[in-house]
């Protein structure tokens, strides 16, 4: 099974940084013995793997080797692999550098520096809407000292992506934040907890500067995630009948 590789569009908007996410992803990759695809450094031959350990105090992983020794061998070569696999059926991708063949226990691996980053897509199921400007989402996002207002630029049942003109770049990728507030334009204000995937800053064409996060719902209850549905389809529809 070939796991296909993200495109470069895909790199800012789910970009993984925080060590501790990313510790907890592998781990479940891992502990879920999901196999991965090793590619070379090019994208064009794979191998098929699966991660059988994870230190983090070394800062390294191992994967097992494959049955073609040659293709080890020119993966030893590159210096740099690039692995991809699926959580629960999220395409997942990160690279991996310092490459050097081991033996344990009889068992053939490679040893691989754990990547300071990786890609993460949402869940493909998840429409995510593009919200109104007119009829802006509001989110209130609870730091513990204050609330964070920022407006949603879009969202879906996975999660939202928020603006800010400022306060927002001082939210820490990979913390979750509890007590957060949804407004949904005539559906009403919903409690939820956002996990921050990613932050950037994006420069607007006046010159003025906006910080953006893409953020993952949390421990979502039903009932929420139903008007969050509701409201999503509700927008669409009145988006179509203007232009019918």
């Amino acid at each position: 099974m070939k796991h296909p590789l993200l495109t470069p569009e895909d790199s800012e908007r789910y970009r993984v940084t925080h060590p501790h996410t990313i510790e907890r992803i592998l781990r479940e990759t891992m502990e879920s013995k999901s196999i991965v695809s090793l590619y070379t450094d090019h994208g064009q031959d794979f191998i098929l793997s699966s991660i059988v350990g994870l230190d983090t105090h070394s800062g390294t992983m191992t994967l097992e080797q494959g049955v073609d020794r040659a293709f080890n061998n020119k993966l030893t070569a590159a210096g740099q692999i690039i692995c991809a696999t699926t959580q629960d059926q999220v395409p997942i991708q990160f690279s991996c550098a310092g490459i050097t063949p081991i033996t344990r226990e009889k068992e053939a691996l490679f040893q691989v520096a754990v990547p300071k980053d990786l890609l993460r897509l949402q869940r493909r199921d998840a429409y995510r809407l593009a919200t109104s400007v007119i009829n802006p989402v509001k989110c209130l996002i609870n730091t513990g000292a204050s609330f964070l207002e920022a407006i949603v630029v879009d969202i879906s049942i996975g999660g939202v992506g928020i603006l800010a003109y400022e306060g927002i770049n001082l939210l820490k990728t990979g913390e979750t934040y509890h007590g957060c507030r949804i407004e949904l334009p005539g559906s009403g204000t919903f409690a939820v907890s956002l996990n921050v995937c990613t932050t950037f800053d994006v420069e607007l064409k006046n010159g003025r500067l906006t910080h953006r996060a893409g953020c993952q719902f949390m421990d979502l209850p039903p009932s929420v995630e139903t008007e969050i549905q509701r409201y999503i389809i509700r927008v669409e529809r009145e988006r179509r009948a203007r232009y019918t």
